[in-house]
């Protein structure tokens, strides 16, 4: 049994006294960790025996020095890129089992800051900078969503369907270990200040493609401010989809050995 922190308990006892509904469970897991989207996926499809929707949300931003986890991963990419591919992997079996279900990834418009796709360097162990590390991080999420219900439609599941949304600069504390190391961001964050939104402003087309009957069955689209974007065609790639996803795969094969798959691993 893990602990739970005392923010989550604070959130779920608000989600029970705002809508009457005890029938409220909190989960918590270090998402930079594999091994611990592994514990979390088992607690899931050991509670329920089925999940409606999956939002993607967690992220992360570091600082000028590429930093790694205990896995050896580097952190921007294994929180961004490879905890959602991996658990929503785990989880597509109770997904499936929905009559109707969602898959929501949180991505960012700062897929277009990271430059030119590293696909013979994805970890960025050669040519790693912060705002490249995330923003190709959130490119490639976008990426694998887009794989994932292609997969899907390819294999015959019908009723579960996957997007991605982007929230727009919204005050959140994504920002609270980049600015701690790479302390030059504060000036650029102060002039920024103008264009940045409550976070509940910026939930707002998750909550929307995750409730919306508008939505329903739409899939492998990217959405902002509650609408459809419309995507410069440079930032689409069959070739770097495959590559990605065939990386995230070779990665994650140790921990999807044993899961019940809905999509091939190539």
């Amino acid at each position: 049994m893990v602990a739970i922190p005392k923010k989550t308990q604070e959130v779920r006892d608000w989600i029970v006294e705002r809508t009457g509904n005890h029938n409220v469970r909190a989960h918590v897991a270090d998402l930079s960790l594999m091994s611990e989207v592994v514990r979390f996926a088992n607690a899931i499809t050991a509670t329920y025996d089925r999940l409606d929707v999956l939002v993607n949300n967690a992220g992360g931003q570091f600082g000028s020095e590429r930093e790694v986890t205990a896995e050896g991963h580097e952190k921007t990419f294994a929180i961004n890129t490879l905890a959602p591919f991996l658990l929503t992997n785990l989880l597509l079996p109770v997904l499936k089992r929905s009559k109707s279900a969602r898959i929501v990834t949180v991505a960012s418009e700062s897929y277009r800051q990271g430059g030119r796709p590293m696909l013979d360097d994805i970890e960025l162990e050669r040519h790693y900078s912060m705002v490249r590390a995330y923003g190709l991080s959130k490119l490639y999420v976008w990426w694998l969503m887009r794989q994932f219900d292609a997969q899907l439609k390819a294999a015959g599941v019908r009723n579960v369907t996957a997007n991605t949304v982007e929230p727009g600069s919204a005050a959140t504390s994504l920002q609270r270990e980049s600015m701690r190391k790479s302390p030059w961001m504060l000036p650029l964050l102060v002039l920024w200040l103008p264009f940045i939104r409550t976070a509940r402003y910026g939930a707002r087309t998750s909550v929307m493609m995750a409730t919306s009957p508008l939505v329903e069955g739409k899939g492998g689209e990217f959405w902002g401010n509650k609408r459809r974007k419309r995507i410069n065609p440079k930032w689409i790639s069959e070739e770097g989809e495959h590559r990605i996803w065939q990386y995230c795969a070779e990665v994650c094969r140790p921990y999807l050995e044993d899961a019940d798959l809905v999509l091939p691993l190539y």
